[in-house]
């Protein structure tokens, strides 16, 4: 049994899968099996990922499995496809890739068995680990954190110094004072625990990995951070709709983001995950609000305005509410 499980899943976008891939059969620690899963890319392009998995199963043997999953028009989803991989996997531990994706560190997986292995030693069983990632945006790096790439600095901060390893054993309070969640490129979780939690909600297609994230630290006993850069992220171009994220509209994300918010706060246990679900909310809805106010779609900008004046009321939004409402009546008279 190997202690790492690599999934993959892809859609249509072979050349892409194809780096994705070698950036993982570039690291350093062979402990591991690749599992791909192609949610029902085009019959055009099962011949180009055929060419790419042969020659990667040529190098790799028995620990590289390939999945294909029955055509449909929008695919399965990602929360689908990774779930199907992971109850595929015969790892330990589960990691994940996008396929659009890479690897940018070849020394990720070995730090983290070492980090594992040595809290196992001691007795200590690691739920979940996480790592930090760079985002590229046509090329370049984008400036500041993205995901959690201040926790480090926000722990030294606080006196708190790293192990042997390097490494931080983190709680909620450290991970929501981050101000951002772990991408599923740099989350590696405990295949049984990941399944104890449930996995990816399949029935949410946007922000599934955020949705995630928070039920692991709901229920997570040990969780540990390496600041390590591990992997590059790459920011999709608006104008190109080749992923999920530019094929929906800024609305539709918005509306996503309400779902995973809510189901959030209902069901989570921790009331600091619950809080931090409700603030999230009150930030969705004015998104929306502020969205219909730019289409001058005032009677539903006003009802989502006064949604989340009535979650989080403060004074700025207060006269913004106000303001759409006013505009609403004004479009109303002019009928």
């Amino acid at each position: 049994m190997p202690l790492f499980s690599i999934v993959i899943a892809t859609r249509d976008r072979a050349e892409l899968f194809a780096a994705a891939l070698d950036s993982v059969m570039a690291q350093d620690f062979d402990d591991t099996e690749i599992v791909v899963v192609n949610d029902g890319s085009k019959p055009e392009s099962l011949p180009v990922y055929a060419a790419i998995l042969d020659r990667a199963q040529a190098r790799l043997g028995s620990r590289l499995r390939r999945f294909q999953l029955v055509r449909r028009a929008k695919g399965h989803g990602s929360s689908y496809s990774l779930n199907y991989g992971v109850e595929q996997a015969r790892g330990d531990y589960v990691c994940f890739l996008d396929d659009d994706d890479l690897w940018t560190d070849s020394g990720h997986l070995g730090r983290s068995a070492q980090v594992i292995l040595h809290q196992r030693q001691a007795g200590r069983m690691v739920d979940v680990y996480m790592a930090n990632q760079a985002a590229f945006r046509a090329g370049q790096r984008l400036a500041g954190s993205v995901w959690i790439e201040a926790l480090e600095g926000q722990l030294r901060a606080r006196g708190r110094t790293p192990d042997a390893d390097g490494a931080h054993a983190v709680d909620i309070a450290d991970l929501l004072g981050s101000g951002g969640f772990c991408h599923l490129n740099t989350l590696t979780v405990r295949r049984d625990f990941f399944l104890q939690v449930g996995g990816l909600d399949e029935s949410i297609r946007w922000e599934n990995d955020r949705e995630l994230f928070m039920r692991l630290l709901d229920k997570a006993a040990l969780m540990i951070h390496h600041p390590a850069l591990t992997a590059r992220h790459h920011v999709p171009d608006p104008a190109a709709g080749t992923s999920l994220t530019t094929a929906l509209s800024p609305l539709d994300r918005r509306l996503w983001q309400l779902r995973v918010m809510d189901k959030c706060t209902l069901g989570l246990h921790d009331p600091r995950l619950r809080a931090h679900a409700r603030l999230h909310k009150v930030y969705a809805l004015k998104r929306i609000a502020e969205e219909l106010a730019l289409q001058k779609a005032w009677r539903t900008a006003s009802f989502y305005a006064l949604e989340a004046l009535a979650a989080g009321p403060t004074v700025k939004w207060a006269l913004f509410t106000a303001y759409c409402g006013l505009r609403r009546l004004v479009q109303r008279g002019a009928r």
